[in-house]
């Protein structure tokens, strides 16, 4: 497997971007505990902290979209376009939410409290996925067309 090779600003980006979504995560799962010592449950306890991580996932992702740290400098691809990465995303968008249907169709639930939990999980998925290719999209746009 080849390694990817970021230049120094990159990395500084990406241990910058790792530490405010760590910075994040924690504060979303310290704020969940809270509210759950409240006695307000907003989601079943292995869920709720599928969702969090994933918000800080989505954040690290598309922080490091916006501020040109995801791929290396000497790793130019052949040609990837904004179409090609738009029809990425949208299949894992659309294989995440077929999965989602099957498993609240079929009832099978990720552990014994999570009824219904396919729902969910589908739609924090697809919420992640759009959130990420729209911050893509918007990042291609203002690359291509510097003067707007």
């Amino acid at each position: 497997m080849k390694k990817i090779e970021f230049d120094e600003l990159q990395q500084n980006r990406r241990y910058r971007y790792g530490y405010q979504s760590f910075v994040l995560l924690s504060f979303l799962i310290l704020m969940d505990t809270f509210i759950g010592g409240l006695g307000f449950v907003w989601m079943e306890p292995p869920m709720n902290t599928f969702i969090l991580l994933l918000a800080g996932c989505t954040y690290f992702i598309c922080r490091c979209i916006w501020g040109d740290a995801l791929v290396g400098p000497k790793e130019t691809p052949r040609r990837v376009t904004a179409k090609t990465a738009a029809v990425i995303i949208l299949a894992a968008a659309v294989a995440v939410i077929a999965a989602g249907y099957g498993l609240v169709r079929y009832s099978y639930q990720f552990s014994a409290g999570a009824g219904g939990s396919g729902g969910t999980l589908t739609l924090a998925c697809t919420a992640m996925w759009s959130v990420i290719a729209l911050v893509f999209a918007v990042k291609h746009f203002i690359k291509r067309n510097p003067e707007r």
